[in-house]
């Protein structure tokens, strides 16, 4: 049995440093009737707050969000609030109402993980490739080609002393290349 579009919301979230609420959720005292509710963990303050258009309906899901948006500046509350919508999205008027009281993630019936996780993609930590070092070191393949450009092989080679000698030498090469192309211009003047 698929798991439904709420579901596979609340695993991918709860997967990746966010904390499911019990339900009802309740803020400054108030309950409310949400799909879901979560909060990040160590570095993320959101308040992600899951409503399904499907089985709510559009108007009941804008009253429930602005009513924790309400109660969550009572509190006076630092939390972002992010609501995440499953099925079918708001249009007109009540994305523009949601908008003004939270940041909106439309998600609608994802297809699959990918799209979902596209569709979250600001609420999920970055991935960064692991690089390898090997493949950036200039000074094995590069420096073939470096060989047969004078100006590169001469910064390449100032390089190894500091980034001020290799300032001072394509300061000193910009002077050179100025001063010749002021002597050939006075050559051809006279």
């Amino acid at each position: 049995m698929t798991p439904s579009p709420t579901e596979r919301v609340a695993e991918l979230l709860t997967g990746r440093r966010y904390r499911r609420l019990s339900q009802p959720l309740q803020v400054a005292g108030l309950t409310f009737d949400v799909a879901g509710a979560f909060v990040g963990l160590e570095t993320a303050a959101d308040l992600v707050v899951m409503v399904d258009t499907a089985t709510q309906g559009e108007r009941k899901a804008l009253q429930q969000i602005e009513g924790i948006a309400r109660a969550l500046d009572v509190v006076r509350s630092r939390r972002s609030l992010t609501t995440v919508i499953v099925g079918p999205r708001p249009v007109g008027r009540s994305m523009e109402l949601l908008s003004q009281v939270s940041r909106v993630l439309p998600v609608g019936e994802a297809a699959d993980e990918a799209d979902l996780k596209d569709r979250l993609a600001i609420l999920l930590p970055l991935v960064v490739p692991v690089s390898n070092p090997a493949s950036h070191d200039l000074g094995t393949a590069s420096e073939a080609a470096l060989a047969n450009d004078p100006v590169a092989l001469a910064l390449m080679n100032a390089s190894a002393s500091g980034e001020n000698a290799v300032r001072d030498l394509f300061h000193e090469m910009l002077a050179q290349s100025l001063r010749v192309a002021d002597d050939e211009d006075a050559a051809d003047a006279s």
